[in-house]
This record gives C-alpha cells, sequence and structure tokens, in this order.
C-alpha cells in the first residue's frame, strides 16, 4: 500500500500501487468474466477496490468519461479520472477534500463500503475541461462484491443531465413565467374599471413592470441555454459603476421581497467606468441581490456596493446571516438548491457561468461569524474582453 498523508476530511486516503491494481484487474478478470459483467450495464459501470481506485470498466464507461485509450484511469477514483476541481485538493486525492463531505457518489460509495448495503443517489460534479468548468449531474448506484476473497464495489452511473435540465425548465422557467403571466392578466382585468380612478396610472406602471419582468424571465432562460452552449454573444461597452449600481436598485428598491426589510446601495464617490457587458453583469448581481434577500428575515439588511481592489473593481453583495457549510460546499453546482421546490437551483451557477466565462470576471463569497455573507464579482480594468 502507497504512502499517503492520512489527513483526510471525509474518506480513507489509503490506496495501492498501479501495478496491484493490475495485478486485481487480471485477476478479477480471469477469474468471474467481470468484464462481461460490466457490459451487461445500461449505463456507466465501473469495479473500485476497497480504496475506492478503478480496477475495470466497462465500454461505456471509456468512452464518456475517458476515450478510447482508458488505460491511463486504472487506479485512479472517480473523480481524478473526471478531473473534478476537489480532487487535487489533498494530497490523498478524491474522497479526501470537505467537498467530498456532499458528494452524492462519494456518499454512496463510502455507505456501500461500510455497511455491504446497495445504494442510489444522485451526484453533482464540477469538472475541470481544458480551462472550462463542466457540471455534471449524475445518478449512481452502488453495490458490494467479493471476487477470490477480495472486497469490491459495483459503481453505475446514469446521465441525468437532460432530466436536470428538463426540471429547471420546468420547475423554474414555466413556474416564473407563468406567475408573471397570471399578474399581467389581473392588472389587464382591473384596469378598465378603474379607467377614471387615481389609481389608474398606478397600475398601468405595475403592468409596465411586470410586462418588463416577464421579458426578462424568458431572456435569462434563453441566455442561459446559449452560455452553456458556447453560443452567447456578449455586448461590450464603457460603462460607469455607479451607472450598474443604480440599475440594480431600480429592480430591487421597490421589489416585493424587499418590504419589511433594508436594501441599501451604497455609491462610489468618483465613478468609475469599466468595459463589459452591462446587461449581463447587471443580471447578475441582481440574481446575488434576490438570493440575499430571500435568504433574510423582516428588519435584517441586504447592503450593495462596490470597491477598487488593485486592479479590479469588486462588486459587493452583503446580508445578515451565515449560510451553512454543507450548503457553502455545494452552493455553485448547477443542480444544487436551498429552495424547497425540488430543481430550482440555477442561480449562483449561472451566476458563475456568466461572469467567468462571458465577463473575463470572478466569482467569490465569504460566510462566517465575522464577515456575515458576502457575494463579491470582480471584473479587471483592463478587462479581455
Amino acid at each position: 500500500m502507497e504512502n499517503f498523508s492520512p489527513k483526510t476530511y471525509f474518506d480513507s486516503p489509503e490506496r495501492v500501487s498501479t501495478e496491484e491494481i493490475e495485478q486485481l484487474r487480471k485477476r478479477s478478470v480471469n477469474l468471474s468474466c467481470i468484464q462481461q459483467i460490466l457490459e451487461t450495464f445500461p449505463h456507466i459501470a465501473l469495479l473500485l477496490n476497497e480504496h475506492r481506485q478503478i480496477v475495470a470498466f466497462n465500454s461505456k464507461a471509456r468512452d464518456y468519461f475517458f476515450g478510447s485509450n482508458g488505460t491511463g484511469v486504472l487506479g485512479k477514483r472517480l473523480g481524478e479520472a473526471l478531473n473534478c476541481i476537489h480532487s487535487k485538493e489533498m494530497e490523498a486525492g478524491c474522497g479526501t477534500s470537505v467537498f467530498c463531505r456532499e458528494c452524492g457518489a462519494g456518499q454512496s460509495i463510502k455507505r456501500t463500503n461500510q455497511t455491504n448495503e446497495n445504494t442510489v443517489s444522485e451526484c453533482r460534479i464540477t469538472a475541470q475541461n481544458a480551462d472550462v468548468e463542466v457540471s455534471l449531474d449524475f445518478r449512481v448506484y452502488t453495490s458490494k462484491i467479493f471476487i477470490d476473497g477480495h472486497s469490491f464495489t459495483l459503481f453505475a452511473v446514469e446521465d441525468i443531465q437532460s432530466e436536470k435540465r428538463k426540471l429547471v425548465l420546468e420547475r423554474v422557467f414555466f413556474h416564473d413565467v407563468l406567475n408573471t403571466a397570471t399578474a399581467i392578466k389581473g392588472i389587464a382585468e382591473v384596469l378598465p374599471q378603474l379607467k377614471n380612478s387615481d389609481e389608474f396610472d398606478e397600475f398601468v406602471n405595475m403592468l409596465q413592470y411586470s410586462s418588463d419582468q416577464l421579458i426578462d424571465e424568458i431572456l435569462v432562460q434563453r441566455d442561459l441555454t446559449y452560455a452553456e452552449n458556447g453560443l452567447l454573444k456578449t455586448n461590450v461597452s464603457e460603462t460607469g459603476v455607479n451607472e450598474i449600481l443604480s440599475r440594480v436598485e431600480a429592480l430591487y428598491k421597490n421589489h416585493e421581497l424587499s418590504k419589511q426589510k433594508v436594501f441599501e446601495v451604497i455609491y462610489l464617490k468618483e465613478n468609475i467606468k469599466i468595459k463589459t457587458d452591462s446587461s449581463l453583469l447587471i443580471r447578475s448581481l441582481s440574481n446575488l441581490v434576490k438570493n440575499a434577500l430571500e435568504a433574510i428575515s423582516a428588519n435584517q439588511t441586504v447592503r450593495l456596493y462596490s470597491e477598487l481592489n488593485e486592479n479590479q473593481i469588486e462588486f459587493i453583495v452583503w446580508n445578515e446571516g451565515i449560510i451553512p457549510e454543507s450548503v457553502q460546499l455545494q452552493i455553485f453546482q448547477r443542480s444544487f438548491s436551498t429552495k424547497a421546490n425540488f430543481g430550482r437551483g440555477i442561480g449562483t451557477y449561472s451566476v458563475k457561468l456568466f461572469v467567468e466565462k462571458y465577463l473575463g470576471g470572478k466569482v467569490s463569497f465569504i460566510s462566517n461569524q465575522q464577515d456575515q455573507t458576502k457575494f463579491i464579482i470582480s471584473i479587471p480594468l483592463s478587462n479581455p474582453l
């Protein structure tokens, strides 16, 4: 067994050498026709040793994960083979970082190893593909198998990205659009009765606002689809930081979510000009402000402000309260959501996608007792866009 650092935040760090993996592979394949068994699975299937290392895999796994030559993944763990962004954070690799605690695949494998139980769970992995982060959604199945006195885990993977996208479309897009369309219909029905009333102008403004919101909700979903497919086109121009802050303030100053809550916007004393796609940046900041307003209680505060930090401008959305650690570890994953309605997790994911892939910036967050919760969008002053 190789001598790895014993430090781990989740599963065991030990592993065996590549030579031992090769011996295990030959022995398991020869004694039990395991390769034929793996090929009968309708989805991706792997055989893992007791240290979660890949010993054998079927052709579907080779085609999906590894390309035509998959021999290089023998001895690796799932996250390492997929190039999960957290798989190199610890010396002992996949399964040992703090983020691995919330990994559905890691949880299933550990449970099966410890209890011999069959498990089914969902798994979200953010993988690095060249210079681009890719969000993967899986349903994973694990079961224990014993071969020639050795313990293995049969690990099957079903790609459910299309299923998740469909859920997002149905639960977010249809839900929000229907709500807004219903509001428009209600206002339109009331307007004729208010034609000579003092409230007529107020309801006309409400109708205009709701119509704008409906269009924006449709555009958000369209742009998210384009962005994921690499088809989103940016419209870069020079704009002032204070103008960006002002437009976000206008969106939420009198918003339903702001009622009985404090929404503060702090402007720069000297307005700084940046080159960016202001629509995408405003949309991203609005999403963070909306999340913050939803997270706080009555009389608590959300604060939007900006700071110059060396060669970049930082847009900061601050709110009272601390995000639970389990949520922090999954915050930018595509299908993860803290909302009760299943399938609504696109908020912070879309912000990260728009800002980092299309605006040349970075998104980060801090959430602790001292700072409370801050989400930060950093845009370089000399923007590569």
